[in-house]
């Protein structure tokens, strides 16, 4: 992890940071293993880690070049480090000893820009060329890493997360209401906002230069579907598939400590815990596997990867029971503001056990709905259709014969009554479950009108609607801030407890690969995520492989522990900023009437209310937060 500060002007004052309160911040849950600064009167960059593999042990903390006079930081893993060398004719030996940073910096001496799609892994960096008075940043193509600054005509900011940017005077901090309001109604979530108006976040595939006369952030890579491949062979897909994702997962179980996957018992993550346990260099006794069982069918699917697989590391959470205000506090000191996506704090059991075990890697199944695993496959018969490629079509369908027959001619009718598929507006299933979400939200009504939040919450309904183009579907609607925000949140809360998260299902050479392959090959006789069945088939065990449906069962017993906290949020202590945004009678009403729904699973009160009150508590947690923050400085 790291920071920087850079002056942009010679009239600006001298920087007066404290680097070991800088460390303090990048690190406030688990002391660095290894730090250092580089200090001048117009720039300070400091660097932390926490060792991991052999090679991170190189890394200087930061890196600087004598003879450019550059220095670098980075929070880097290059998955294509050989390729690298390679082209920059760097001996075997020689890369040997190399960090990743070292390597970054070579690569922008050598192509300048540029160098920054030349890399491939999960990566952040800084570059400070101090001769040419210029800096430059970079930021991996799906965003896995976080990267926050705060830019201005005399300064120029940035680090690993928030916290560390308190340090630093003249960085505003000022509120953005308007994030609050979305915060509230669950649609916050961006590419390049934060809470603060004065930080922003460097977007995924982006990358940043900073001189004293000007600024260019651009964008270097684009999610595309072309160039399209194409192969004789059906069974070709599934075998270049394969062989991806095993590179996928094999390159991130470089480790020098023990390993960890997730295992929901569902097809992404049994795909990572499988495959980890079979390209394993180490003995399986250094792999762990952590899975919730909160719902009936979890068990039998997780010990179905776990015994097939022999993983002898298995730990299973039957219940979650995290203090909530310990949590929340903890996320506010990695991050500096309100985790936005759920499973951030959600998995701290997970962390906390994996720090027990010395495990220092994690791997999750996040992204395969999204992209390779594709939950989406419904849409390529559409796809089919429009194309008129009525054979294939015929091919895929369910059923025998005549039956698929009839389900062409029953799509025919349906794709002229909905002007080729196109005439809903949305998603009818989600915009029913939206409306009486709705229905029971506790914004002021002069915030929902002020931030038009109606129209901003009814847009997430429309999810699918419309779409029939599976690839453009992807790029389009599954290429949201959700994605790199939760690997930002859950990176980070697993960074204080000294582990490095790790997303092989969004290897970028994965994503670009799926984008590439005909959507046909995702679906067949009615099953989807079929490119990804037949490649995992083998190794995932069958009754995982062929699993029809995501649906894991009722969820048993009762949550009362998890949710006990929510009964008792105290409205009369509630920060007073707070009162600008929430109707607090409507909350209050809400939080008595909680109880009698806490055994109502399908009541949709209790799942708007449960969202509503930790929306409180988090928010009320943060703004205490800042209150303290700014009482310290």
């Amino acid at each position: 992890m790291f920071f920087f500060a850079f002056n942009r002007t010679h009239q600006a004052p001298p920087l007066d940071i404290d680097p070991r309160r800088v460390i303090d911040r990048l690190m406030p849950c688990a002391p660095p293993d290894k730090s250092g600064y580089l200090a001048a009167a117009d720039a300070l960059m400091v660097q932390c880690l926490h060792w991991n593999t052999a090679r991170s042990r190189l890394e200087p903390v930061p890196f600087h070049h004598a003879e450019s006079g550059m220095t670098a930081a980075s929070w880097a893993r290059l998955d294509n480090r050989g390729e690298l060398a390679q082209k920059l004719a760097i001996a075997p030996a020689a890369l040997a000893g190399l960090s990743d940073t070292e390597l970054i910096l070579t690569s922008y001496q050598r192509w300048g820009e540029e160098c920054v799609a030349q890399l491939i892994g999960d990566f952040v960096f800084v570059i400070h060329d101090r001769r040419d008075n210029q800096v430059f940043c970079g930021r991996d193509h799906m965003g896995v890493r976080p990267f926050y600054y705060h830019l201005s005509n005399a300064l120029f900011v940035c680090a690993t997360n928030v916290s560390a940017l308190r340090q630093v005077d003249g960085v505003p901090f000022q509120i953005d209401e308007r994030w609050v309001a979305e915060y509230l109604i669950h649609v916050s979530m961006s590419f390049d906002r934060t809470p603060y108006h004065g930080i922003k976040k460097l977007p995924p595939a982006h990358c940043l230069t900073v001189t004293p006369q000007q600024v260019r952030l651009r964008k270097y890579f684009e999610l595309s579907a072309e160039p399209s491949l194409k192969l004789k062979d059906s069974r070709d897909y599934v075998a270049v598939y394969r062989e991806q994702l095993e590179e996928s997962i094999a390159c991130r179980l470089d480790s020098a400590y023990a390993i960890g996957c997730e295992l929901s018992g569902g097809i992404d993550s049994s795909t990572i815990a499988s495959f980890a346990a079979r390209l394993m260099k180490k003995p399986l006794s250094h792999l762990h596997a952590f899975g919730f069982a909160l719902s009936e069918l979890e068990p039998q699917y997780i010990m179905a990867v776990s015994q097939g697989c022999q993983i002898p590391n298995t730990h299973i959470v039957a219940g979650i029971q995290t203090e909530q205000q310990a949590t929340i506090q903890r996320s506010l000191d990695l991050l500096g503001y309100p985790m936005e996506h759920s499973n951030g704090p959600l998995h701290e059991p997970f962390y906390q056990l994996a720090e027990k075990l010395e495990v220092r890697t994690l791997l999750s199944g996040f992204g395969g709905d999204e992209f390779g695993t594709t939950i989406h496959g419904y849409m390529v018969p559409m796809e089919l259709l429009l194309q008129r490629r009525y054979r294939e079509l015929h091919n895929i369908l369910p059923g025998n014969a005549p039956f698929r027959f009839l389900r062409m001619l029953k799509m025919e009718l349906r794709r002229r009554k909905t002007a080729d598929f196109t005439a809903a507006s949305h998603n009818p299933r989600l915009l029913d479950a939206y409306k009486q979400r709705w229905a029971h939200h506790v914004i002021r009504p002069d915030m929902v009108q002020r931030y038009r939040l109606e129209e901003r919450y009814f847009d997430e309904a429309r999810f699918d609607a419309g779409y029939t183009d599976l690839k453009r579907f992807t790029i389009e609607k599954r290429w949201q801030p959700f994605v790199p925000t939760r690997m930002e949140n859950c990176t980070l809360m697993a960074a204080g407890r000294k582990i490095d998260y790790r997303w092989p299902l969004l290897d970028i050479r994965l994503v670009r690969l799926f984008l590439s392959i005909p959507s046909e090959e995702n679906f067949y006789r009615g099953m989807g995520r079929y490119l990804h069945r037949r490649a995992i088939e083998g190794v995932v065990p069958k009754l995982v492989t062929w699993k029809q449906s995501k649906n894991m069962g009722a969820i048993m017993g009762h949550r009362h522990d998890e949710e006990r906290h929510l009964l008792h949020l105290d409205l009369a202590g509630l920060h007073p900023a707070l009162a600008e945004f929430i109707d607090t009678d409507r909350l209050q009403l809400q939080v008595e009437q909680f109880p009698a729904l806490l055994n109502e699973q399908t009541d949709i009160r209790r799942f708007q209310f449960r969202r509503n009150i930790r929306s409180a508590i988090a928010l009320n947690g943060w703004l205490r937060y800042l209150d303290t923050e700014t009482e310290d400085s």
